[in-house]
């Protein structure tokens, strides 16, 4: 239902935002040398409006320390600013004469940046809606804090992706990874696997990894335990972050890892969509 909201939400925002720009676009002059810059101004009012009141929706749901929640606000003010820029072209009238040089470079950049993100960004999505491979030896749940000794949201529908997968391959292990942190009254991995046992999993079928603080040590860590580089491995996190996760897998020596993607919750799903944008693309710069 949410999704439905979200889709709605979206396109009223759309609509909104194309009736801002015919108003913003009233007094401009219209001719057809300056058609390119007309439609930017429709694209950049609608971006601009939904990034402003999507960064009120990650307020609302997340709080100010959400981490880098402040790329919403930065993109509406940078779409505001190209509008006024736009429209004053259009008037041809320019704010400020940039030499050409400087304008080639800076859509070659801008161009180069934008195939960049889609490409990754299309990865990201890819991973995060694949199908499980079935009969894994392993599936190694990733930790992702506590409330005291509860799951938090992205914990608690990764350990019902575990629990799901784990029933319907009864021959499968599954290793619960995280270790405590300071505000935590039990380890992560404590938590992933009481969750387990309460849905039904045998205690048997779990095996613990209580020292990990981040991804890369929850999987060097887990591969010490499975102790086979070869073995069928299954990453259950949440879905924006399987593309990454089966990188970093691969970085500590898996050789066949697999996604097992838990829900991506929404609507600040989308945000940390966008976000891992930023994770891959240091991670590519990190280790080539």
């Amino acid at each position: 239902m949410i999704k439905v909201r979200i889709i709605v939400f979206s396109l009223i925002i759309f609509v909104v935002g194309l009736i801002v720009a015919a108003i913003f676009l009233r007094k401009a002059k219209k001719g057809s040398k300056h058609w390119f810059s007309i439609l930017l101004v429709y694209l950049y009012a609608p971006m601009s409006l939904w990034s402003a009141i999507y960064f009120l929706v990650c307020l609302r749901y997340a709080g100010i320390h959400l981490s880098l929640v402040w790329l919403w606000p930065v993109l509406a003010l940078f779409g505001v600013m190209r509008m006024i820029m736009l429209r004053a072209e259009i008037r041809d009238q320019p704010i400020i004469r940039i030499p050409k040089v400087i304008r080639y470079i800076y859509r070659t950049c801008f161009t180069a940046g934008l195939l960049l993100f889609l490409i990754v960004e299309g990865l990201i999505v890819d991973a995060m809606t694949g199908v499980p491979e079935k009969d894994l030896d392993y599936v190694i749940v990733l930790g992702a804090g506590l409330v005291g000794d509860q799951p938090t949201n992205p914990l608690r529908v990764r350990i019902d992706k575990a629990a799901e997968y784990m029933k319907e391959n009864p021959d499968t292990i599954v290793i619960a990874s995280g270790g405590q942190g300071p505000d935590e009254r039990i380890s992560e991995a404590e938590c992933i696997k009481r969750s387990l046992v309460e849905k039904g999993i045998a205690e048997g079928r779990i095996l613990l990894e209580d020292r990990s603080t981040s991804t890369e040590e929850n999987l060097r860590y887990s591969l010490k335990i499975i102790g086979d580089a070869d073995a069928a491995v299954g990453i259950i996190t949440n879905g924006f972050h399987e593309y990454r996760a089966g990188m970093i897998a691969e970085n500590e020596g898996f050789k066949n890892a697999y996604s097992v993607p838990a829900t991506t919750l929404l609507p600040v799903g989308i945000h940390y969509t966008i976000r891992e944008f930023f994770g891959v693309v240091h991670f590519m710069i990190k280790y080539g």
